[in-house]
């Protein structure tokens, strides 16, 4: 939560001029209505998930909650995402909603008290902030204080000492929260996936950690478009060795979901498989709360950083994995936390043919090279709009490249707001945004992406003609 707060078109919902006028009837401001019939059972407590990638892009839930915001208590300026820094914020993923409200308008302040004691509400059962868990909300930062749904005992914190008497003048208040109310979600609400919008309450713990001492096979975990073509596989009746949502396999004693950067290792020797077998392929279904991967590798080597991309929703494939030498694989996810099917569908004796011949080796521990930066940033704007040119980076790092993306920024500060955005893809050298404010400086920043990450280009300032 950054000083900087300044107008982005893309994330604001209505400007009012002057704020909101004070109602000639003192009435109580009102509460959210619930879309769907709200169940009896109460969603899990999120927990602490921060922001570990740059990719700011509104999510679901947060959209969805800026848009209640708004009909609840009328027009106004709700930012979603900002522009990547050095800092930690889930603005920077796409899952944190700062509604602009100021402890300083008697109407606004009551609007915002009002909406936070009703998320912090306890259910008739007295389990505490009832809506804060159905809305899946993370923590939430508002007038001098900040309370964690991760962390109930704590209750309402000082925020950075914003409520030392020597820091009640205007120019904190962005700082301190008095003009805002700060909300991050988990990523099961940035996904729109609790009782608030489903009726179904999240109550699925997550699985428990599991560590392995399987001595590796060598070779490199693969994406298989069609399994006709991979010569020398033996075919295998469809046999479940993971189902996270049954609690089947891996040594799993229930129900859950793999958190990211857990691993579970499942035994994908069954019934049929060639005692030569080196290779198992996989068809894999998995249904994340994130925009991830979905990773398998041989159980003991180094967990690969990408494979199977597994966007919010619901997404399947067949990969090919070494098999340890205790015949398992791991298995897990890259990012919030996923339900994981893997069912064998065939074996491979040997080594595929375009992985190097098997062998002892020490598995790579570094992380994977992103881009380098776009070149010969340019930037020329007409009739409210601004055309930004770039030059392809010099070096394209570990993976191909994926595309590049262009946002306007309201400042030169870390973290600042996003007022337009446009992308193109991996052949890309121009990009256009419309809808600009006229007479304003913008600071036009190009992003390359690939598998192996995203890297920022220099900001480049126009005047908006």
């Amino acid at each position: 939560m950054r000083a900087v707060r300044m107008l982005g078109a893309v994330t604001v919902v209505a400007v009012l001029a002057g704020g909101l006028a004070a109602p000639a009837a003192q009435a109580a401001p009102p509460v959210p209505t619930p879309p769907v019939t709200l169940p009896a059972a109460i969603d899990l407590p999120a927990f602490y998930e921060a922001q570990t990638v740059c990719d700011p892009t509104p999510r679901p839930g947060a959209t969805a909650l800026r848009d209640l915001l708004v009909s609840t208590y009328g027009p106004a300026t709700v930012y979603i995402p900002r522009a990547c820094s050095g800092s930690v914020s889930e603005h920077f993923d796409g899952r944190a909603v700062d509604w602009m409200r100021t402890v300083r308008n008697a109407t606004q302040k009551a609007m915002a008290d009002t909406f936070v004691n009703w998320l912090l509400a306890p259910a008739a059962d007295g389990t505490p902030h009832e809506m804060a868990r159905r809305l899946g909300i993370m923590y939430i930062i508002w007038n001098n204080r900040m309370i964690r749904m991760y962390d109930p005992g704590r209750g309402w914190t000082d925020y950075k000492g914003c409520l030392d008497p020597s820091r009640q003048g205007t120019s904190l208040d962005t700082s301190c929260h008095r003009d805002h109310v700060h909300l991050s979600m988990s990523w099961d609400g940035a996904a729109k996936a609790t009782s608030w919008w489903t009726g179904v309450a999240q109550t699925r713990p997550l699985c428990r950690a599991a560590t392995t001492s399987a001595a590796p096979t060598a070779g490199t975990p693969r994406v298989v478009a069609d399994l006709d073509t991979v010569a020398g596989l033996v075919p295998t009746t469809p046999t479940t060795v993971l189902d996270t949502a049954a609690g089947v396999g891996a040594g799993l004693t229930g129900r859950c979901r793999v958190l990211a950067g857990r691993a579970l290792f499942p035994d994908v020797v069954v019934r049929g498989a060639p005692d030569d077998a080196r290779w198992v392929a996989l068809a894999v279904r998995s249904t994340s709360n994130a925009p991830a991967n979905l990773v398998a590798w041989s159980a003991g080597a180094a967990r690969p950083a990408t494979l199977l991309r597994t966007p919010i929703g619901t997404t399947q494939g067949t990969v090919l994995v070494p098999i340890a030498a205790n015949g398992t694989v791991g298995v897990g996810t890259t990012l919030g936390a996923a339900s994981v099917v893997a069912q064998v569908v065939g074996y491979l004796p040997g080594t595929p043919v375009t992985d190097a011949p098997a062998g002892p080796t020490t598995p790579s521990t570094k992380p994977p090279v992103p881009p380098s930066k776009p070149r010969a940033v340019r930037a020329s704007s007409t009739r409210r709009t601004v055309t930004t040119t770039w030059k392809k980076p010099t070096r394209r790092g570990d993976a191909p490249i994926s595309g590049y993306r262009v946002e306007a920024l309201v400042s030169k500060a870390k973290g600042a707001a996003v007022a337009g955005r446009c992308t193109t893809g991996p052949r890309g050298r121009a990009c256009t945004i419309r809808g600009l404010t006229k007479g304003r400086t913008y600071w036009m920043s190009v992003s390359v992406r690939s598998e192996a990450g995203a890297t920022w280009a220099a900001r480049r300032a126009v005047r908006v003609r």
